[in-house]
């Protein structure tokens, strides 16, 4: 005989708010403009029920059309999707309006909606990691990666302000005047330590996905390890996941480009005395500053999220640089079509910077075509699988040395250019940089 223990117990009803959903819908039949008002903020699928969503679908296509939402409209519109019966019929659109004040706020009641949605899609979510969980088909990291990342996701549709007038957003983001001057005559980003790529760009901005991209062997990772370094130096918090170049190595590289030590005496164990030195100091300030790398192989989108949205929480964020995109893993086992794998992470990579409200430089390298042109200085169409990372990057930067083309010509030794490509809020151009291939370190021309 089975105890109460073993019984059991009832599952709960999925989070809903049956009353506050027929409130909207009524309230959109007595007065038309409360669509937009409920539209701005919650969708169909926030409705619990199937017949919920349906009209309130209905009610938008309706007014997309520009016509007029009432019994008669939208009984017709239902009909013709042969919807009608499944809902309940005229008498039951009849029944929405019944009890309803002629004018009433759906404010609370679109609040209360989108709540129950929210807890809805929570708990799927739980249930969905509880059987990736059970049946054990990824390691527990992926697994929690991809949850946290789902998980903040759903909270980061819950309603916000929505339409704000530009005097309360500059009365609460803007600094003074004066210190907004101030700023702007610095820099309004990040700066990435070159100095002419500044005054073009202004920085790296928060919320935007900056490409850099380059041949193999051209020296992307230096100078993505010269940006992240000097970041942080300036006391900001950098994230830099190497998956490509342990961390041992790519310590190494910043420490002997800080202190203008040469890397492969470094590394064959010839440094004299006051090269030592060098290295060491250079070593004792990297350690000092808030640089954090991770050398994981083979990570996700989502995994770089979760770990970058930890070290946020913990300490703070102001940087994440990504070595590099070609060896980033697909979200879900069996993708073969790499181009839409490429699409899918630069667009999580571009959600990534919003999502954290931070820059994101994702390194890229560049496919063989432009081995084929005289000019080999890289163009758009030069990124591996273009479109969608030319969609969505913000900026896009491509590192070019001449003289790795031609290594006979000794006027190109140690030039470099950075050639900004696409830049949706600034100008285009080229940034001449110097390039020391002893200590791998690229400084800006101008001014070093």
């Amino acid at each position: 005989m089975k105890n109460g223990g073993d019984r059991a117990l009832p599952a709960n009803p999925p989070p809903a708010n049956l009353a506050a959903e027929m409130a909207i819908l009524g309230a959109i039949l007595l007065n038309n403009g409360h669509y937009q008002e409920a539209a701005g903020r919650i969708e169909a699928v926030d409705f619990s029920l199937d017949s919920h969503r349906r009209v309130f679908a209905r009610m938008g296509e309706l007014i997309t059309e520009g016509a007029r939402v009432d019994i008669v409209t939208l009984a017709e519109q239902l009909q013709r999707h042969k919807e009608l019966s499944g809902i309940g019929g005229v008498a039951w659109l009849a029944g929405l309006t019944e009890g309803l004040p002629r004018r009433l706020s759906i404010e609370d009641y679109v609040r209360i909606v989108k709540d129950k949605s929210l807890l809805r899609q929570a708990i799927a979510e739980s249930d969905r990691v509880g059987v990736l969980a059970g049946d054990q088909s990824g390691c527990a990291e992926e697994i929690l990666a991809d949850a946290e990342s789902a998980f903040r996701r759903i909270a980061g549709k819950a309603i916000t302000s929505g339409l704000t007038s530009v005097a309360e957003y500059v009365a609460g983001h803007y600094p003074s005047i004066d210190r907004m001057f101030e700023q702007s005559a610095r820099l309004s980003g990040i700066s990435s330590g070159f100095w002419d790529l500044d005054n073009l760009t202004a920085g790296f901005q928060p919320k935007e996905l900056t490409i850099l991209g380059a041949r193999p062997s051209i020296g992307k990772t230096a100078v993505a390890g010269n940006i992240a370094v000097h970041v942080a130096m300036s006391g900001k918090t950098v994230a830099f996941f190497s998956l490509e170049m342990p961390s041992k190595a790519l310590i190494d590289r910043m420490c002997c480009a800080r202190g203008q030590v040469d890397l492969q005496a470094h590394r064959h164990g010839r440094l004299s005395e006051i090269q030592k030195e060098h290295y060491l100091h250079a070593l004792a300030e990297i350690i000092e500053v808030p640089l954090y790398i991770d050398d994981q192989p083979g990570q996700t989108a989502t995994s770089i999220e979760a770990k970058a949205a930890r070290l946020q929480a913990s300490t703070g964020l102001d940087l994440v640089v990504v070595d590099y995109l070609g060896l980033m893993a697909a979200e879900r086992k069996g993708m073969e079509n790499r181009e839409q794998v490429v699409a899918a992470i630069s667009r999580a990579m571009k959600g990534l910077a919003k999502r954290l409200n931070v820059p994101v430089i994702l390194l890229s390298q560049l496919n063989r075509e432009l081995y084929k042109r005289v000019d080999k200085r890289p163009i758009l169409s030069d990124l591996r699988e273009s479109g969608a990372i030319e969609q969505d990057a913000d900026v896009v930067l491509f590192l070019h040395r001449e003289e790795y083309y031609d290594r006979k010509d000794a006027s190109l030794t140690g030039k470099g250019e950075l050639i900004i490509a696409k830049a949706r809020n600034g100008p285009l151009g080229t940034v001449h940089l110097h390039y020391d291939a002893r200590t791998c370190r690229f400084s800006s021309e101008a001014r070093d």
